[in-house]
């Protein structure tokens, strides 16, 4: 009898087990695999494998990029082939066309100023940029100079060098007080008669012009350097031998000399004046 109930026990504790067992979610306690499962199984995991094996095809993909470069690293290496270049965008190429074309000109170059071909009054003299600007002290260079007198009128035959500032008095700029350092000589051409021989500065008018500027040289009436203010004279024709324009070549013209200096703001406007003055063109 005793044996009976303890093999009724025995038979009652391992029923529990089995159950227990069939019935816990761990994967370490016993369970009986039967073949359903097996084949459960077998498709649970055909479905795993197709999805993983399927890549990823982002943009952002590390793989692809990786696969790109390494292929740009090949086509680099190689010898004969010839280097691709793809841009990674278009928005810097705009931006750096724009900024070229915002770019002054600049570097740089110099421009000569032309004077235009109906100026009738010049403006202010000034130093021209390709000369030194530092201030000469004034001393007088030429302490005596004397004069030739030609044509019927015995007029005094004088030059842009001898009314020159620079070389006769080693001024540079000229000061406004300039006139009181003329030496005698110059300032006994106050009202002589000379002759003095250059170029007409351009003006408003080719025929009838009874005013204009007689200029040092043909560089300063085409295109060349600002004339100082010793390289011209305003000159006054009398009113009924007026002339025609007169380009690119010199000419003589007769006159009464007058010092009349007129210096506004910091700027020299006249220094040297001709009137009662006739063009002689020959």
């Amino acid at each position: 009898m005793r044996t009976l109930t303890l093999g009724i026990l025995t038979a009652v504790a391992f029923s529990c087990l089995f159950l227990c067992g069939c019935n816990n979610s761990e994967n370490t306690e016993f369970r009986e695999f039967s073949e359903l499962d097996r084949l459960n199984s077998l498709e649970i995991e055909s479905a795993d494998t197709s999805q993983t094996a399927k890549p990823e095809t982002t943009s952002d993909s590390p793989i692809e990029v990786e696969v790109a470069a390494s292929s740009a690293e090949e086509e680099s290496s190689s010898p004969d082939s010839e280097p691709i270049i793809v841009p990674m965008s278009t928005t810097p190429a705009v931006a750096e066309q724009g900024s070229r074309s915002e770019k002054p000109a600049s570097d740089e170059t110099a421009i000569a100023k032309v004077v235009p071909a109906n100026a009738e009054v010049m403006s202010p003299a000034s130093t021209s940029t390709d000369e030194p600007m530092t201030p000469l002290e004034p001393k007088l260079l030429i302490p005596e100079k004397t004069f030739q007198k030609e044509g019927p009128q015995q007029a005094l035959r004088v030059s842009f060098d001898d009314i020159d500032l620079l070389k006769v008095l080693n001024m540079e700029p000229v000061p406004e007080n300039a006139p009181e350092m003329f030496p005698d000589w110059l300032k006994n051409l106050e009202g002589k008669q000379v002759l003095i021989r250059g170029f007409m500065y351009p003006t408003l008018s080719k025929s009838g012009i009874t005013y204009f500027q007689h200029v040092r040289d043909n560089e300063i009436c085409c295109f060349g350097r600002t004339p100082k203010i010793y390289d011209r004279i305003s000159t006054i024709l009398q009113a009924d031998k007026p002339t025609n324009y007169i380009q690119g070549r010199p000419y003589d013209v007769l006159g009464t000399l007058r010092m009349d200096p007129i210096y506004e703001d910091g700027e020299w406007l006249q220094l040297y004046l001709l009137e009662d003055a006739v063009v002689l063109d020959k």
